[in-house]
C-alpha cells in the first residue's frame, strides 16, 4: 500500500522574490533557522526537483525541525528524492518500509531499497543491506552480507568493521581468517566501539592469533564495560570473582554484577543473591539474597530456581 499525499499546500512557498540556491537553504538549516530553511528547500524541491532539497524536507518533517512532526509528508519527500536518485532518501524510505511507518510493513521492499542505496555507494545503506542478508543466514546470503560489510567497513563505518571482523573470525560468508578478524576488530576498537573492544579483548585473553596478554585483555574489557556493554561487564565480573588471572576481588565483582543486573542480566542477579548469601564483598544478608534470587528465578533463570529450592532463606 502506498500513501498518496496531495501537496496542494506546498505552493505557499512556491513564489520567491529572489532565486534560492541550495547553499542558501543549507546555511539556514545549519544556522537552525528552520522555518526559512523549509521555505527555501520547498522552493528548490518544487521548481528544480532538487533531490537534496527533497531529502532535507523529508528529514525536517520526520524530525519536526521548523514544523510539526509529519511522517506522511516525510515519506512523500523521501520518495520524491529517492526517485531523483538520492541514496540517503532511499535508505530512509527503506527504514520506513522495514518497520511499517506510514506505509504497510514490507520487508522485501525495504531490502530492495537498502540494496539500491547501497549500490549507489551510500555507506549506511551498505551496512543495513549487510545486516538484512545476515539475518537470513543461507550460504549465499552470508556471502552477500560479507560483501556489503566490506564495502561499508572500507568507508569507515565502525559497526561494519566489527561485524566484518566477526565474519572473518567465525568464517561466515568468507574463509575463516584470524589475521583479518584481528585487524578489523582493532580498527573498530580504535574508534572505541564497545563490541569490538570486547571482541578484541577475547582474542588477547585466549591468545588467538596474538600472544596471550591478560593485562591488555583486562584493559580492553574495562573500556568496553565503561561503555555499558553488558557482555563485557559480566566477563569482567566473572574474572574478578574467579581470581584466576587477577587478584580475586569480590567487592569489584559485586559492583560489576550490580551494573549488569541494572541491564536485566539474570546471571548477574543470581550472583548478587549468591554474594549476599555468602557475604562475599558485602555483609551477609539472606533477605537481599532471596530478593535477587527470586527476581532471576521469576524470569526463568534455572540456577536461581534450583538455589531457592535447595536453600532455606
Amino acid at each position: 500500500m502506498r500513501v498518496l499525499i496531495k501537496p496542494f499546500f506546498f505552493f505557499l512557498f512556491a513564489t520567491t522574490l529572489f532565486a534560492t540556491t541550495f547553499e542558501d537553504a543549507q546555511k539556514s538549516l545549519n544556522d537552525k533557522n528552520y522555518t526559512k530553511a523549509i521555505e527555501q528547500f520547498t522552493d528548490l524541491a518544487l521548481h528544480e526537483e532538487n533531490a537534496k532539497a527533497q531529502y532535507n524536507l523529508g528529514l525536517m518533517n520526520y524530525k519536526g525541525l521548523g514544523t510539526n512532526i509529519n511522517k506522511q509528508l516525510a515519506f512523500f519527500w523521501y520518495e520524491q528524492a529517492s526517485n531523483n536518485g538520492n541514496a540517503e532518501a532511499t535508505n530512509n524510505l527503506a527504514y520506513m518500509y522495514s518497520i511499517g511507518e506510514v506505509v504497510e510493513k514490507n520487508i522485501k521492499k525495504a531490502r530492495e531499497l537498502y540494496e539500491e542505496a547501497a549500490n549507489q555507494g551510500y555507506a549506511l545503506a551498505q551496512l543495513n543491506t549487510a545486516m538484512f542478508y545476515e539475518k537470513n543466514p543461507t550460504k549465499e546470503n552470508l556471502e552477500k552480507a560479507f560483501e556489503y560489510y566490506l564495502k561499508a567497513a572500507n568507508q569507515g563505518v565502525i559497526i561494519a568493521q566489527n561485524n566484518l571482523a566477526s565474519m572473518y573470525y567465525y568464517g561466515k560468508g568468507v574463509k575463516k581468517d584470524l589475521k583479518e578478524a584481528f585487524m578489523w576488530y582493532n580498527k573498530a576498537s580504535n574508534a572505541n566501539n564497545k563490541i569490538a573492544l570486547y571482541n578484541l579483548s577475547m582474542m588477547y585473553l585466549t591468545g588467538e592469533y596474538v600472544v596471550r596478554d591478560y593485562e591488555k585483555a583486562i584493559l580492553l574489557l574495562e573500556k568496553s564495560a565503561q561503555k555499558e556493554y553488558k557482555t563485557a561487564i559480566l566477563k569482567l565480573a566473572d574474572i574478578y570473582r574467579e581470581g584466576n588471572i587477577v587478584s580475586q576481588d569480590y567487592k569489584k565483582a559485586f559492583s560489576l554484577y550490580e551494573k549488569a543486573a541494572k541491564q536485566d542480566s539474570l546471571k548477574a542477579m543470581y550472583y548478587l543473591g549468591f554474594f549476599y548469601h555468602k557475604g562475599y564483598g558485602v555483609p551477609k544478608d539472606d533477605g537481599k539474597a532471596k530478593l535477587w534470587m527470586k527476581k532471576a528465578a521469576e524470569k526463568g533463570h534455572k540456577r536461581s530456581q534450583n538455589f531457592l529450592e535447595q536453600n532455606q532463606l
